[in-house]
């Protein structure tokens, strides 16, 4: 389980969180845009940013799954991992 550092407050230089879902696992995850100077435009194809215990990690989160990037390769390909979403929840604002 990970929750974001940051709350969704009017001036913050972050990207507001966008969701949050669950795995199978019973874990819990919030998830954000990718900030537009992270990693200088490596890997566009993951926009979001999901917010591990140990970090945060560029991801894809669609509606019933998750493709996060677990690793990279010596040569900076991403190693992705598929996750299937239990309870996404999208937030409006």
């Amino acid at each position: 389980m990970a929750i974001a550092p940051y709350y969704n407050v009017q001036g913050m230089t972050e990207p507001a969180l966008m969701g949050e879902f669950k795995l199978s696992t019973g874990a819990w995850f919030n998830y954000s845009a990718r900030p537009a100077d992270d990693r200088n435009g490596v890997w566009p194809e993951f926009p979001h940013r999901v917010f591990t215990c140990d970090g945060d990690r560029a991801a894809l989160v669609k509606k019933t799954v998750a493709y996060v990037v677990i690793d990279e390769t010596a040569d900076g390909a991403p190693v992705v991992e598929k996750w299937a979403l239990v309870s996404p929840r999208a937030y409006t604002f």
